[in-house]
């Protein structure tokens, strides 16, 4: 009596044969071959588990304990620190004209083909800043990196978040007080991270020093116009 392989039965029982042999295959059942009998059970038993195994979901729960588990053992990502291309406080305004700077800080780091350009504004109403930026591929100009996750750190505290637009353009607000880092995590697993201690410090104070100054000017020029109008 002539048997079928145990590759002939799973396929049999895939039900992924031909009629000509699926029929040959089924006659020969019919004569009370245990052996083929026994190889079929088994073959039809393991593709039933394989189809209950596709449509099985776990828990929520226990798939947030395995990733929180494998994020522990992790291997962490390489952090690069961006490379300061411009920065606008080192560049001063001509003599005569310092008193009517725009208020705000214009910063241009690079790494690699990419360059995020930053601008640093206080607001006047609260002690916070806003952090205005666009990420930038100079290998691409067209090609803006969109979704790109920007993350404000203050230590190991999440003060803010915000993703690149269409633009590659994004906007953050947090409080002046440091220490400060934002990370970029641009594409191809590329994290970045920019230092903004000493920027927001300094801005604030230059800024500070800039509106007294307008203020004394106005005061002044009112003061003066007060003068004449009495002569």
């Amino acid at each position: 009596m002539k048997h079928f392989t145990l590759e002939q039965w799973a396929d049999f029982a895939r039900n992924v044969l031909k009629e000509k042999d699926k029929t040959t295959m089924q006659d020969h059942l019919q004569t009370g071959c245990k052996a083929c009998a026994k190889a079929l059970a088994m073959w039809t038993h393991v593709n039933d588990v394989a189809h209950r195994e596709g449509a099985f979901q776990p828990p929520e729960a226990s798939v947030r304990v395995a990733k929180g588990l494998l994020a522990i053992h992790a291997r962490p990502r390489k952090v690069s620190v961006a490379e300061l291309i411009f920065d606008s406080f080192q560049t001063p305004a001509m003599a005569g004209v310092r008193s009517t700077a725009a208020i705000g800080r214009q910063l241009l780091y690079g790494h690699g083909n990419y360059r995020i350009d930053l601008r640093m504004e206080p607001r006047f109403d609260s002690d916070t800043i806003s952090l205005v930026g666009q990420v930038l591929n100079s290998a691409s100009p067209a090609d803006a990196p969109l979704h790109v996750p920007v993350t404000l750190w203050k230590g190991r505290k999440v003060l803010a978040k915000s993703v690149t637009n269409e633009f590659g353009e994004f906007q953050l607000e947090c409080d002046l007080k440091g220490p400060l880092q934002m990370q970029v995590d641009l594409p191809e697993g590329m994290p970045i991270r920019i230092p903004l201690v000493e920027l927001s410090s300094k801005a604030a104070a230059s800024n500070a020093e800039l509106i007294d100054s307008k203020n004394v000017s106005s005061a002044s020029s009112q003061k003066n116009k007060r003068t004449r109008k009495r002569v």
